[in-house]
C-alpha cells in the first residue's frame, strides 16, 4: 500500500498539483488526501481509487509487479474486489485460489487485506488462507491467525435452503469466523 501511496504522492508532486486542487475535484478531506501524500496508513481503497482516476491511474497497473505486489495477492484481489464492487468478490477469490493453487508462491498471502477492506471480505480471505495453506502444505501467515470473527454468521451461498447444510460441511478454517460454506466452496465448475 505504502508503494502504491508512494506512486501517487510523486505523481502529485511531478505535475504540481496542490491539495487544495486534489480535494476539491475528489471530494475527499484534505486530510485524507495529506495522509497519502505523507505515507500515513488512514486512507480507505474508496478514497485511493478516487484519487487514481483523478491522476488518470489504472490502479490495478500500480499493483502489479512493479509495485512488488504479485497480480492475485491477497492486498490485489481486495484492491480489485474494491473496485468492481462487492458482488464481484467471487471472481477475484477464485481468481486468486486458482493462482495460488497453480503457483503455490506464498507471497500472494503474505500480507493481510487492507484494515479498511469489508469485514466480511476479510473474515472470508482470513479463512481461504488457511485451509489453503493446509491443503498445499504451505505454512499460513501470521495475520491468519488472529480471528477475524463476524458477529452475524455469513453464508456466502446466499441461498436460505443450503444453511443447515453449509453449517454441516463447512471447515473449521471458516466456521471459526462465522462463515459457513460447502464443502465444494473453492472448487470450479
Amino acid at each position: 500500500m505504502y508503494q502504491i501511496m508512494g506512486s501517487i504522492g510523486a505523481l502529485v508532486r511531478e505535475r504540481g498539483l496542490s491539495e487544495r486542487a486534489i480535494t476539491e475535484f475528489t471530494g475527499l478531506a484534505r486530510g485524507t488526501v495529506r495522509s497519502v501524500l505523507r505515507l500515513e496508513d488512514k486512507i480507505t481503497l474508496r478514497s485511493l481509487f478516487k484519487l487514481t482516476k483523478y491522476l488518470g491511474l489504472d490502479v490495478t497497473v500500480l499493483v502489479g509487479s512493479s509495485s512488488g505486489l504479485p497480480e492475485f495477492s491477497i492486498v490485489a484481489t481486495a484492491i480489485k474486489i474494491e473496485r468492481d464492487g462487492f458482488e464481484s468478490w467471487k471472481i477475484h477469490l477464485m481468481d486468486f485460489v486458482d493462482e495460488f493453487r497453480r503457483s503455490l508462491d506464498p507471497r500472494l498471502i503474505l500480507l493481510p487485506p487492507p484494515s479498511s477492506f469489508d469485514p466480511r471480505l476479510k473474515a472470508l480471505l482470513a479463512s481461504v488462507v488457511p485451509y489453503l495453506c493446509q491443503e498445499t502444505g504451505i505454512s499460513s501467515p501470521q495475520w491468519t491467525q488472529k480471528r477475524h470473527f463476524l458477529e452475524t454468521p455469513w453464508f456466502p451461498s446466499g441461498m436460505q435452503s443450503l444453511k443447515a447444510m453449509a453449517i454441516l460441511e463447512s471447515p473449521l478454517a471458516f466456521r471459526r469466523n462465522n462463515i459457513f460454506v460447502h464443502e465444494n466452496f473453492l472448487s470450479r465448475a
